[in-house]
């Protein structure tokens, strides 16, 4: 792709990282996120350890970024979308290293263009910063294994390190670099830089166990590493529609990764380079997943877990589109109508599929005194409602709907209510997101009312 190309596919790609950024309600986990990030930085290792399974980094780092920020909403999502539109630039320059000048193009339109890299962008997590972290190492990875220069073994420790500071899966793309290095010659640098990674982590390895102790019990999320579960995380690479992917027949999404697999294969027939790289990555980081599941005896494993191969996925299916025969030509068709839609999706479930939280505050504002507490019969408004919407009301969660995280020590005052302490409250706002208990997610009752309904 020519120079002036370029710039312009990856600056209208940048915007799509910025593009209706504040549109979307805060949700659960940025609202989490929220919560550990504003309390004093003594108080963020035991509340990670008590409310979170990851590590610290990101949270610090959102301590100090907020402080720039009226609205912590929009300073989340902002510091994501930089990290996003930065994994786009370098994830050109990985491209132009690992494939040919046929395939970069594709390369670049595959990642400016993935719902998955973009829902990364506009999500107040630590993902996007996880994902810029991995395409970085993932480059150095490949230069160390043409050029093993000291100054590169030394970013590339101090990366991974920082990666293994950022999420706990970025240990399943190590596992890959660590492959796909141990064949080069300089066995010491190899060792010594895996050494100073792993040391530069061991300080938080009994915090991590603490929150895999705790957190052993709670409700799982998605399903064992089938096949089928594979090629759908697979093909979340390309087609991420969130909750619009809820009404999706079940699968579509292992259709879309099914056919990231023929990609990979068509790579393989084209003899692309690119596909020892990228095939040796996912076989090694879906090994080292299948493992911890069936060490565990659970499944561990969500879409989003995925950034850190995300990568090698497009880089796998740019070389399976590179090719000049008629198969690559109609494959490029496909792709495009993929990723498309998949972008497409994402944007009109962000902005159709949303719980409005913003109007429902206003809502409850209006109708109540400041006075009233908000009860929630689940969780899930609870703590965006608690910390962002409606901090200066007093919001409580049914006791039965307090797991997952500490709600009863959760700063800076206790969140639960028990069934006697219910009965006893004269005036409560009720907040039924499931409308369990009414068609409006919102209702005013006493709470022997509400208590009588619930427990009767």
């Amino acid at each position: 792709m020519k120079t002036k190309a370029a710039a312009f596919l990856l600056a209208a790609a940048a915007g799509l990282r910025f593009l209706f950024l504040g549109a979307k309600s805060l949700w659960f986990d940025e609202a989490s996120t929220v919560l550990l990030a504003t309390r004093p930085l003594s108080e963020l290792p035991g509340l990670l350890i008590a409310n979170e399974a990851n590590p610290p980094l990101y949270y610090g780092l959102m301590h100090f970024w907020l402080k720039l920020f009226a609205d912590p909403r929009l300073g989340l999502r902002a510091f994501s979308a930089l990290c996003g539109a930065a994994a786009l630039y370098a994830f050109k320059g990985l491209a132009e290293r690992a494939l040919p000048p046929r395939a970069r193009t594709p390369a670049l339109l595959l990642a400016a263009l993935s719902s998955f890299w973009i829902h990364a962008a506009q999500d107040g997590r630590c993902y996007s910063l996880l994902l810029l972290i991995s395409v970085v190492t993932t480059r150095l990875t490949l230069e160390l294994s043409e050029k093993p220069e000291k100054r590169l073994w030394l970013a590339y420790a101090a990366l991974a390190a920082a990666g293994l500071w950022t999420h706990y899966y970025y240990a399943v793309l190590l596992a890959g670099h660590a492959a796909w290095l141990l064949r080069g010659r300089d066995r010491k640098a190899f060792l010594l830089a895996h050494l100073a990674a792993g040391l530069a982590f061991a300080p938080w390895l009994p915090s991590m166990l603490a929150q895999a102790r705790l957190h052993a019990g709670d409700p799982v999320l998605g399903e064992a590493l089938g096949p089928a579960r594979v090629l759908d995380l697979l093909g979340t690479s390309f087609f991420d529609v969130t909750f619009l992917g809820l009404v999706l027949p079940a699968w579509s999404g292992v259709a879309v990764g099914a056919g990231f697999v023929a990609l990979l294969a068509l790579a393989r027939r084209e003899k692309a380079e690119a596909f020892a790289f990228a095939a040796s990555h996912l076989a090694v980081g879906l090994g080292v997943v299948i493992a911890v599941e069936l060490w565990g005896g659970r499944p561990v494993t969500q879409a989003r877990y995925f950034y850190p191969l995300s990568p090698l996925i497009l880089l796998g299916a740019a070389a399976g589109l590179a090719g000049t025969s008629r198969l690559s030509k109609a494959a490029r068709v496909a792709a495009g109508l993929v990723v498309l839609g998949g972008t497409a999706g994402y944007f009109y479930s962000a902005l159709k599929v949303d719980p409005r939280l913003a109007e429902l505050a206003a809502f409850i504002r209006r109708s109540s005194g400041p006075e009233i507490p908000v009860v929630h019969l689940g969780k899930y408004y609870y703590l965006p409602l608690r910390v962002y919407y409606l901090p200066e009301r007093k919001n409580l969660l049914l006791a039965s709907e307090a797991v997952g995280m500490d709600f009863r020590a959760m700063p800076p005052y206790p969140g639960v209510i028990e069934k006697d302490e219910l009965a006893a409250i004269p005036r409560v706002v009720v907040v039924d997101e499931s409308r369990v208990l009414s068609k409006e997610r919102v209702v005013l009752a006493t709470g022997a009312q509400l208590s009588g309904l619930l427990f009767r």
